[in-house]
């Protein structure tokens, strides 16, 4: 026996989340708030079991973006066998505007969606994805996911205050970034949080700086009669060190907090074979392999490499009308994915020559350097798609 089609749709929110269930005639079946938590996330799992079994249906969900405070209701909704699907915040605009109204409430919105998965086997052709499926990823790569972006948060944070503290050594002490090159040395950091006022430079001994950590005789040797030479603005100087050391020591809590993040993913890159099969590619290190792998789940859910290509944000989407033939970005992607693309496409250059051929080639026929990054990802696209759904490991062909 078939079982009855029943729609759902949840508006998530922080604190509470309004679940809505119609049957196949449009009536409501089920409407409540539930509280964000796990207490009210397993009783209504029990209540909504309960309504499938007195009406003879399978209810299938949908939800108005699968991040953020979708989680762990969404995860429990899943284990117990719900199916669930994201629907793009923008289509449900569209879809609540053609009711020409334009008020707005969480209940509302949760019938919205519930009334638009009723329609899901019209709407959801083979070109026209309007639902996308939220499917279960091993648990190694839900991890993966997890501690990844939290490392690129932080490596954001670290680019920020990087550019904070060189504007401040450029307004105090110009002269220091001569002699470390980059903010972010740690050798820099450490004189800076060890000794912020530029003052005490002129009494700065080779002794004093053997002191703090990573600092060898070579180095206090080739940086000392440099520190002392410096030229600051006095008047400002001691001002400047509270800003200075606060933000010293938060860029080398940053570096040294990334650098603990890429043990973890290693152990757990261990125990991924996406991760395994994305680090065989010359250039590619545990970083960018971490972070593909778990942004990509289940390589299977996506048909070939242009579906691939699209959710990476480096492929192409036909805009054509009439007679022209014309193809336009996709900028609704995934911005981790675009980014760990783009900076896999640089890897390559320097470490396969077909790779670097192909990035040459797109430059000498006009094309900036982002642009021919662009077009190197699209192409590394092919390869990553066919390393994952073949399950094997990058090789180079003998050229010989």
């Amino acid at each position: 026996m078939k079982l009855k089609e029943l729609s759902g749709g949840i508006d998530i929110g922080s604190e509470f989340h309004h679940v809505v269930v119609i049957g196949e005639s449009g009536k409501v079946l089920y409407d409540k708030q539930v509280l964000h938590r796990f207490s009210e996330f397993h009783s209504a799992v029990r209540e909504l079991k309960d309504t499938e079994r007195r009406t003879g249906g399978k209810i299938a969900f949908g939800l108005e973006g699968k991040n953020g405070y979708g989680a762990p209701f969404d995860r429990i909704l899943g284990e117990n066998g719900f199916s669930l699907y994201n629907i793009d915040n923008l289509k449900l605009k569209q879809f609540r505007n053609t009711f020409g109204a334009e008020w707005k409430t969480d209940r509302r919105d949760a019938r919205m969606l519930a009334k638009l998965m009723s329609l899901k086997t019209q709407l959801n052709g083979e070109r026209d994805k309007v639902f996308i499926p939220i499917e279960k990823t091993s648990l190694t790569n839900e991890k993966l996911k997890i501690l990844s972006r939290h490392q690129q948060t932080l490596i954001d944070e670290k680019k920020r205050i990087c550019n904070r503290l060189r504007k401040k050594l450029l307004e105090i002490c110009p002269g220091i970034l001569d002699v470390f090159g980059k903010v972010e040395a740690k050798t820099l950091l450490r004189i800076l949080i060890r000794y912020p006022n530029f003052s005490r430079y002129r009494k700065l001994s080779k002794e004093k700086l053997l002191r703090i950590k990573g600092i060898g005789k070579v180095i206090a040797a080739k940086i000392i009669n440099r520190l002392q030479g410096l030229e600051y603005v006095r008047e400002l100087v001691e001002v400047y060190a509270t800003v200075i050391q606060s933000q010293a020591k938060r860029i080398l809590e940053l570096k040294e907090e990334t650098e603990l993040l890429d043990k973890e993913l290693d152990k757990l890159g261990e125990g991924s074979k996406e991760v395994q099969r994305l680090r065989s590619v010359p250039g590619v290190a545990t970083k960018l392999s971490s972070r593909l792998a778990g942004e990509i789940g289940d390589i299977r859910r996506f048909k070939d490499s242009n579906k691939l290509a699209i959710y990476f944000g480096v492929g192409c989407i036909n805009n054509d009308s009439g007679k022209r033939k014309m193809a336009k970005a996709v900028f609704k992607a995934n911005k981790i994915c675009k980014s760990a693309m783009i900076e896999l496409a640089g890897c390559t250059i320097r470490s396969i020559n077909e790779s670097r051929r192909y990035y040459n080639k797109k430059r000498n026929e006009g094309k900036k350097h982002n642009h021919a990054l662009r077009c190197l990802a699209r192409q590394m696209t092919k390869v990553i798609f066919k390393l994952l759904i073949e399950d094997r490991d990058y090789y180079v062909k003998d050229e010989s």
